[in-house]
């Protein structure tokens, strides 16, 4: 659920907030069709609703893509970090990392007892709310121009600096 979530805020209010920069607010609103993401959630919404099963060469495909999937965005963080630049605002830096990796968590908390969360799936709540910053992140400023240097820079140090916070997490 929280992954979902994620996921729909990236691919919708996220992309919006990127193409911000260089689009007016009614392109950025329509930025969010041209990611297939959205519409592979739907399927599967709809595929999950319906009980329906994907043909076996396609599920083979897409497991095999899935499979793919944190190899590559590893090889396209490297890329992107080969060609960051340095910043001038490493506070900022320092201030998104601790949002990221001390905040988040402490948000959660009150948002996982609101929800009824116990046992396993607290913990769940809690620990996915205190990873580090999603390499898609990279992807979506790079795509939008959105400082992707900063955000490749970010991605670097709230994975490096994860083990830590997570932890004591």
């Amino acid at each position: 659920v929280y992954f979902s979530i994620s996921i729909i805020l990236i691919n919708t209010l996220g992309l919006i907030i990127a193409s911000l920069g260089t689009a007016n607010l009614r392109k950025g609103m329509l930025e969010f069709l041209r990611t297939p993401a959205v519409y592979a959630l739907m399927f599967a919404v709809i595929f999950n609703l319906g009980g329906w099963e994907l043909p076996m060469p396609l599920k083979r495909t897409i497991t095999t893509l899935s499979e793919a999937a944190i190899p590559t965005m590893l090889v396209l963080l490297g890329v992107q970090l080969f060609h960051s630049q340095a910043i001038a605002r490493k506070g900022v830096l320092l201030l998104a990392t601790g949002m990221k990796l001390g905040l988040a968590p402490l948000l959660a908390l009150p948002i996982a007892a609101l929800f009824g969360l116990n046992g396993a799936a607290f913990q769940a709540g809690i620990s996915s709310s205190a990873m580090p910053t999603a390499v898609l992140m990279g992807v979506v400023a790079t795509e939008y121009d959105a400082e992707p240097s900063f955000v490749t820079l970010a991605i670097t140090l709230t994975t490096l600096l994860s083990p830590l916070t997570l932890t004591p997490i």
